[in-house]
């Protein structure tokens, strides 16, 4: 089923799996972190809504668009020198 997926799909898989397992393990360890004021507001608020659904996610897909346009290029570069 992933036979022949790009690598930057593994990194960013990676890279999201990472976020959400290391602040599973920091809530079960840390008594009341989700909870902690931040701001002003839970602190679960700052880590999963702004860095877990907004940020890590624009860097991932900057990175998935810029590795296909690189490798766009280079298809292109083989294609004119055969």
């Amino acid at each position: 089923m992933f036979k022949g997926m790009p690598k930057i799909f593994w990194a960013g898989t990676g890279l999201m799996y990472s976020w959400v397992f290391l602040f599973i393990i920091l809530e079960m360890t840390i008594p009341g972190l989700p909870l902690k004021k931040v701001f002003g507001f839970p602190a679960c608020y700052l880590y999963n809504w702004l860095f877990g659904l907004w940020i890590i996610n624009i860097i991932i897909s900057f990175l998935f668009y810029w590795s296909e346009e690189k490798r766009e290029e280079k298809l292109k570069q083989e294609e004119g020198e055969i």
